[in-house]
């Protein structure tokens, strides 16, 4: 994944599942994750949905509908993100967070946007 953030704020650790148009992965928080973290991991997790090996710096450009349905007491967590619809360099994703990898206990979902330099 070509992430350019450095620790405390790369929260993407592995990714679980991949395909067209929808990637699972995990995040690492160094504390209890409050909605914002949640939704940065997110942004973060998109990248796994990228086609190329060539570095590039994306950008959060609109969250709408986050929600944090409960708070969590775990660091570690499952992010599903579906693209939702491209234009141009601009992208679409919803985003769910789950507690578990079997997909049981749902955190937080959202829609966010992220456009790509270039």
């Amino acid at each position: 994944m070509n992430l350019p953030h450095l620790l405390p704020i790369k929260f993407v650790t592995k990714v679980l599942a991949h395909e067209e148009n929808c990637a699972k992965v995990v995040c690492t928080f160094p504390k209890y994750p409050t909605l914002p973290m949640l939704i940065e991991a997110s942004a973060q997790a998109t990248s796994a949905l990228s086609k190329s090996d060539v570095p590039m710096m994306g950008f959060l450009v609109l969250v709408k509908d986050a929600c944090l349905l409960q708070s969590t007491q775990k660091l570690d967590l499952i992010v599903v993100v579906e693209k939702r619809l491209s234009l141009g360099n601009s992208c679409e994703f919803s985003f769910e967070v789950f507690e578990t990898e079997d997909l049981s206990l749902k955190v937080a979902s959202g829609i966010l946007m992220i456009v790509l330099e270039g």
